[in-house]
């Protein structure tokens, strides 16, 4: 249902056992023959950490500030917007240090 006044999506209200239809110009309207549901599903971020079987990522040549070694591997996570550059990550071959580079 849109609102009358000004033509925005009509959100489902409640004040004890009354039901209404509101907008956020103001407009409300008794909600008559409909039936809220009240249920919202959110979903956890879920994390993907990159450990196990490090032999199938690819090798650069760079020194870890850890241990001085010259080698680690490297992998790309889109971690902020996509109009912008992705997160390189590091982990170091010898030492198993990770740390990130931004572009």
């Amino acid at each position: 249902m849109f609102c009358p006044k000004c033509g925005s999506l009509l959100k489902p209200a409640r004040e004890g056992d009354k039901k209404f239809l509101v907008c956020s110009c103001g407009f409300k309207s008794e909600a008559e023959g409909f039936k809220l549901k009240e249920a919202v599903k959110k979903e956890s971020k879920k994390i993907e950490v990159v450990d196990e079987d490090m032999n199938t990522l690819p090798t650069t040549e760079v020194e870890c500030p850890n241990c001085g070694n010259k080698e680690a591997y490297w992998w790309l996570v889109q971690t902020r917007a996509a109009d912008e550059a992705a997160t390189r990550f590091l982990k170091c071959t010898k030492c198993k240090h990770t740390w990130r580079e931004y572009d």
